[in-house]
């Protein structure tokens, strides 16, 4: 278990959110994911809308696009889900206070890869309306991938990059969790992307994260495989310690400013 782990057993809400409950033990994250995933997320049952937002507190939100079976355009072919990226992004969203932006259901058409889609639209209404300064997107990898995470930045150059002010606290959340984590195969670089299209079209920072289905599958509905339940603390403190950091820069950055 992560030192990260070890040293908190109890997750802290964001105490900005107003939402602080300390006798909260992380244990029970696993089996709220799990919940929530067989629940409320339908991979293969059409919907409309096939998203949903929920609102938060701090200027931040937190991007599932791949939830549910999606219909990739530019290949002409269906891909499947990404099984427990929108359940994580719930339960996350609930323990820091940031907006949360899921697929839910299945969906004709591509929220991070094609161009003009439903979901893109409400990001970008949920980010004017918010005043949100950071997009955290979630993905999942398979099981055989070389890497824990994956951080898709766009570009390794930090003049270049997606989340230039962010970096240094994405790398130092990270730091002994995987030796080298940006754009090791997924550098969100592709102009349809949910990173490509908050950095360029919505003018603000954000970055891509793949997560590998050893630290996100509570329990797979299809074949019933089971990560460790330590491997998804671990990754799931990382991700709320991460959006909560960028957080406090955001709101000192902003003091200096103001």
């Amino acid at each position: 278990m992560s030192a990260l782990l070890a040293a908190g057993v109890i997750f802290f809400l964001l105490r900005d959110a107003g939402k602080a409950d300390c006798r909260e033990p992380t244990v029970k994250i696993p089996e709220e994911m799990r919940q929530i995933e067989f629940t409320r997320i339908s991979y293969d049952e059409e919907a409309y809308p096939y998203y949903a937002y929920i609102k938060g507190a701090i200027p931040l939100l937190i991007s599932a696009p791949h939830g549910a079976c999606h219909f990739r355009t530019a290949e002409g072919a269906w891909k499947r889900e990404e099984a427990y990226t929108s359940s994580l992004a719930i339960v996350l969203g609930r323990l820091t206070g940031a907006h949360v932006l899921f697929v839910k259901n299945k969906t004709g058409e591509d929220p991070n890869n094609d161009a003009g889609t439903n979901y893109k639209e409400a990001l970008e209404k949920a980010v004017k309306e918010n005043r949100i300064k950071f997009v955290l997107d979630l993905h999942g990898s398979d099981a055989r991938r070389p890497f824990k995470i994956d951080v898709g930045i766009m570009h390794i150059s930090r003049s270049l990059c997606s989340c230039p002010t962010y970096r240094d606290i994405m790398e130092k959340i990270f730091a002994g969790f995987e030796p080298r984590i940006f754009n090791q195969r997924f550098s969100a670089g592709g102009e349809g992307t949910i990173t490509c299209f908050a950095r360029n079209s919505l003018g603000i920072e954000a970055a891509q994260i793949e997560i590998n289905a050893n630290y996100r599958i509570v329990e797979s509905k299809s074949t019933g495989f089971k990560a460790d339940p330590r491997n998804i603390l671990d990754l799931a403190e990382r991700l709320r310690s991460l959006i909560m950091a960028i957080n406090e820069k955001i709101t000192e950055d902003g003091a200096k400013s103001g």
